[in-house]
């Protein structure tokens, strides 16, 4: 007799091992990846900042938002930056002063000067 086997998944646990980025886009030009990791409370709240950008679809290139225990080597970036806890609006200037340096973005009210 064949016995039913039945498997209880815990869906914390087992996708624990995932390598989910908070947020991903693809621009509609080619261009560099760049890669940023951040604690992950200030990687949710940026991946948010980053989904209401009316803008961010226009980029040149790729971003990938993920938490600071994930490896961001896993999206084989050009370039990573590296946040720690600091505050929101401190974080996303210096991610678009980043991103305008690699010639992702353009336009007004990008300042080079916080760049990472």
């Amino acid at each position: 007799m064949i016995e039913k086997q039945t498997y209880t998944l815990d869906p914390v646990a087992d996708t624990a091992h995932l390598k989910v980025p908070y947020f991903s886009m693809r621009g509609h030009e080619a261009g560099p990846r760049l890669a940023v990791s951040a604690p992950d409370d200030l990687a949710r709240r940026l991946s948010n900042r980053f989904w209401d950008l009316p803008s961010i679809g226009r980029m040149r290139g790729s971003l990938v938002v993920r938490s600071d225990d994930q490896d961001p080597s896993y999206d084989m970036p050009d370039v990573v930056v590296r946040l720690t806890d600091q505050p929101d609006n401190d974080a996303y200037y210096q991610v678009l002063g980043r991103m305008a340096e690699l010639g992702m973005i353009s336009g007004r009210g990008v300042p080079l000067r916080r760049a990472a």
